[in-house]
């Protein structure tokens, strides 16, 4: 029963081993999947969830299933469901101090630009020399 166990899993991953980071720029590709984003509050409501500006500058709601009970503030690590322009959040970590105060937007930018590149391999950007002569399926 257990070795039956463990060949599943290698079949077939359950997609907990790597969720992907996404900033608000790219969350609307990932409609429906899990994702882990960064951001930091900027407004708490309590009957939605709260709010927090990504690495890309942008807002984004971060939806909870249940009320907050704490007060939040500084940087989160979210992980959840992408709604398009909201998350529907299972869980959020809080920075470590250390963390907040060099947290690099830049890098975790490229991060999930390179992350998000990936997950699409044939949209390398502008320069599609290297499929010359390719041509596309039907």
């Amino acid at each position: 029963m257990g070795d039956h166990d463990d060949f599943e899993d290698s079949q077939f991953p359950d997609n907990d081993e790597f969720v992907p980071y996404v900033t608000a720029g790219n969350l609307h590709q990932k409609n429906g999947a899990k994702v882990t984003i960064w951001g930091k509050v900027t407004k708490v409501s309590a009957s939605e969830g709260f709010y927090i500006k990504t690495v890309d500058e942008q807002e984004v709601l971060v939806k909870l299933k249940r009320p907050i009970n704490e007060p939040l503030e500084g940087w989160y690590e979210i992980y959840g469901v992408s709604q398009g322009k909201s998350v529907l959040c299972d869980e959020y970590v809080p920075f470590s101090q250390d963390m907040c105060k060099n947290v690099d937007t830049e890098g975790h930018k490229g991060l999930a630009r390179l992350l998000a590149a990936l997950d699409d391999p044939w949209n390398l950007g502008e320069d599609n020399s290297y499929m010359a002569g390719v041509e596309p399926m039907e």
